[in-house]
């Protein structure tokens, strides 16, 4: 499973105006797309899932730009990720049983709740201020071992 790009863009964005707005100023999305290095155009597109989200609003006119909606520490990255690409879904059969004839007697159905489950607390677990000020651990991952048989 890999974060699309549409979410990935959406959490740079954020993390963007997050660091641009912090004392209540606008920032446009033409500085966004300096700063992040990522395409005006997209980010139109994604502000408009943000917006719908209540995540960001738009302010028009001379001067205007985007601003969040509530504070950094409050918008939790799973909020972010759910706005530009929908809840976490490994299969569809967790959440919407009806796509499989299989649903009644799957014997991995229910691994695929408990990892979305997990995946969507992860994503939780963190704030956008964490993202913006760099607080997000870095814990060492252990290496893959291959199985002997």
């Amino acid at each position: 499973m890999k974060l699309s790009t549409r979410a990935r863009y959406a959490l740079r964005m954020m993390v963007e105006i997050a660091k641009k707005t912090n004392g209540g100023e606008k920032v446009s999305l033409s500085q966004v797309a300096k700063s992040s290095d990522l395409p005006r155009r997209y980010l139109e597109q994604l502000a408009i899932d943000l917006k719908k989200a209540s995540l960001i609003t738009g302010i028009s006119g001379k001067g205007g730009g985007y601003i969040l909606t509530k504070s950094p520490e409050k918008i939790r990255i799973g909020q972010i990720v759910e706005a530009t690409i929908g809840p976490v879904n490994i299969v569809d059969c967790v959440l919407v049983p009806e796509t499989c004839i299989k649903v009644d007697y799957c014997d991995c159905r229910l691994i695929y709740k408990r990892i979305n489950e997990r995946i969507t607390e992860v994503l939780n677990d963190f704030s956008l201020a964490d993202l913006a000020a760099g607080n997000v651990p870095n814990e060492e991952l252990s290496p893959v071992t291959q199985g002997s048989g």
